[in-house]
């Protein structure tokens, strides 16, 4: 091999590793991306389904590492982002299923308190 033809394999043989470590930023980047889109989507489920009222603190810890989810990704820690915005979605889906939970033993209350009504009315008409 010459001289020549040695330099531009090197050459080619860098580029070629750049090439992959930077197609392995970017790739972390989107999948930062990706995963943050989760979570702000975690985030705005559980708001439709009143985690604000039910699970106020959950819910604002999923958002406030959402935030710092967001921080992580414009200093391109893309690890750190990804991690993060893993952590919201679980915190948003916690309060998510809370908030769920609850609205659905404030249904169950209800519920029993009509069966009682409804029981006392039936005791009082078989009275009489």
């Amino acid at each position: 091999m010459d001289g020549k033809m040695r330099k531009n394999l090197q050459f080619f043989t860098v580029a070629a590793v750049f090439g992959f470590l930077l197609g392995g930023c970017a790739s972390n980047g989107a999948l930062s991306t990706q995963k943050i889109a989760a979570g702000e989507k975690a985030i705005t489920d559980a708001k439709v389904g009143n985690a604000s009222l039910n699970a106020p603190a959950e819910l604002n810890m999923a958002e406030g590492k959402m935030v710092q989810a967001k921080e992580a990704l414009a200093k391109k820690e893309y690890e750190k982002a990804a991690r993060l915005a893993e952590q919201a979605s679980i915190d948003a889906e916690y309060a998510h299923t809370k908030a769920s939970t609850a609205k659905t033993k404030k249904t169950v209350e209800e519920m029993r308190k009509n069966i009682d009504a409804l029981r006392q009315e039936i005791e009082r008409l078989s009275q009489k």
